[in-house]
């Protein structure tokens, strides 16, 4: 199995991959700051454009020793249409941990056209991403290399990062958020978390509950969760679902009658016999070779799962695979849903906040009965080698909060099911918790979920929400052959 395989399937938390860039023009001093903002625009990956500012701020690496070097943050703020906008504006906190906000959220921006109106929304690119001191350990060229020798060089990673690696944790990253809010001149904000970033807007909340007006979380991460300890068992719930969706739709049914036999039978056959294939990146276009083996087909599998547009797919592209010998779609299907990780950013994170806190024992039992790899393998012998920072004793706290907290789950989320967000609400006095039935990881995509997120923060109240919507929200069809759904 190539380096790029193994990172697809271990590393990838998050949904869409998106490009960003700034072209500079005319100069803006906010609140005689020392961060500059300029014109610029953003471009993500469906082409659309955002007129945005951007610049960065210089803050120090090691917050306890500010003499000492220093990076820069980088900020995009996309100004309020009307001009006199509300003073509130919307932060968005990315995932992974390891996802740029500027690259990842500009493709979500037509859906925030009514918050948009009215307030000026913040993006910040958290320390090891983007353009804020980027911290990358494999480069496209290591793709080729083995596994072994991959791990070897995320091993020495920190040696050859231009950082001191503790000082890239979420905490640290929430003192950086306060910081630009302060220097742009915002005494109360709104935050919105997807996946990581609901750990990122916990953090920040219990930090600087005075300055939060609302909290959005998308996909919850809970104070408890470690990084891959349940995936496997929550994987395999979610596949459990998709199965029995299956078996109960007439035309999925139909078309593939012995869907849960056919996927027991093509992992044992790849067990015995691993197939050599090669296939158009479904992104870069790239030839990639693979050796389809269970652990890749089952990392396929887990990453389709997380967008329910991508998961109706899954009966086909298994089939295909069982009685044809035909992988492409199943692979092609879950390349896509890979988020744009900085990796090393990634281990800074996990390696301080998850790592430490990894039962083998534990982990192996969740994993055994399931069809999926343990993941917690890979993430503790890489840390093994690296530097860890430290949280701080209320890190893994509970969060108590009186502030109003929206919080989306999907019921069919392989990484984040919706009991990780129940943990959350125990604490939260002002919360409204709202699953979406079959759905995956990351709802802020319905307009369902948009009017009623639109609506929370124009009010800033859970009160009088008009949820009733929620339960109409349905994955689309099951795909029974290349032409799409049967009508």
């Amino acid at each position: 199995m190539n380096v790029y395989m193994k990172k697809v399937f271990l590393l990838s938390l998050l949904l869409l991959i998106t490009i960003v860039s700034c072209t500079a023009q005319n100069q803006t001093n906010v609140n005689e700051s020392s961060l500059v903002l300029e014109d610029c625009i953003l471009t993500s990956s469906l082409g659309n454009q955002v007129d945005a500012k951007c610049g960065a701020l210089i803050v120090p690496e090691d917050r306890a020793n500010p003499q000492a070097r220093t990076i820069e943050l980088y900020v995009a703020v996309i100004p309020a249409i009307k001009r006199n906008p509300q003073p509130d504006p919307l932060f968005l906190l990315a995932g992974g941990p390891g996802q740029s906000a500027i690259e990842s959220f500009p493709v979500m921006i037509p859906l925030l056209n009514q918050i948009h109106e009215d307030r000026d929304i913040v993006l910040v690119d958290q320390r090891g991403t983007g353009k804020s001191n980027p911290l990358r350990c494999l480069d496209a060229e290591d793709e080729n290399l083995e596994p072994e020798q991959a791990v070897e060089l995320l091993k020495d990673c920190p040696d050859k990062l231009n950082a001191d690696v503790r000082f890239y944790n979420t905490e640290i990253a929430m003192e950086d958020l306060d910081e630009v809010r302060a220097a742009l001149g915002y005494e109360k904000i709104n935050l919105y978390g997807a996946s990581y970033g609901t750990r990122a807007a916990l953090t920040y909340l219990r930090m600087f509950p005075e300055h939060v007006r609302t909290v959005t979380l998308d996909a919850v991460v809970d104070p408890t969760f470690v990084l891959f300890m349940t995936s496997a068992q929550d994987g395999q719930t979610a596949l459990e679902s998709l199965f029995a969706r299956c078996e109960n739709d007439e035309a999925c049914k139909t078309a593939f009658p012995k869907l849960r036999s056919e996927f027991t039978s093509l992992l044992s056959r790849l067990e015995e016999s691993p197939a050599e294939i090669s296939i158009p990146h479904p992104v870069t276009n790239q030839a990639v070779d693979i050796t389809v083996t269970p652990e890749i087909i089952t990392g396929m599998v887990f990453n389709t799962m997380y967008v329910p547009d991508f998961a109706v797919t899954l009966p086909l592209a298994i089939h295909l695979a069982y009685a044809d010998e035909n992988y492409i779609p199943l692979i092609a299907q879950g390349l896509q849903v890979n988020g744009n990780l900085y990796d090393g950013m990634f281990y800074a994170v996990a390696c301080t906040e998850d790592a430490p806190l990894i039962s083998a024992e534990e982990a192996t039992e969740s994993s055994e009965q399931t069809v999926f790899e343990d993941r917690t393998v890979l993430l503790s012998n890489v840390c093994s080698e690296w530097q860890k920072g430290q949280v701080s004793d209320a890190f893994r706290s509970p969060i108590t909060s009186d502030v109003p907290v929206l919080v989306l789950s999907g019921e069919a989320d392989p990484i984040t099911p919706p009991y990780h967000a129940e943990k959350v609400a125990e604490s939260l006095t002002n919360e409204l918790h709202l699953i979406f039935d079959d759905m995956g990881h990351g709802n802020l995509s319905s307009f369902c979920s948009v009017n009623i997120f639109n609506d929370f923060i124009e009010s800033a109240s859970i009160d009088g929400l008009d949820v009733s919507c929620v339960d109409a929200v349905q994955p689309p069809p099951f795909f029974v052959n290349f032409s799409g759904p049967r009508p």
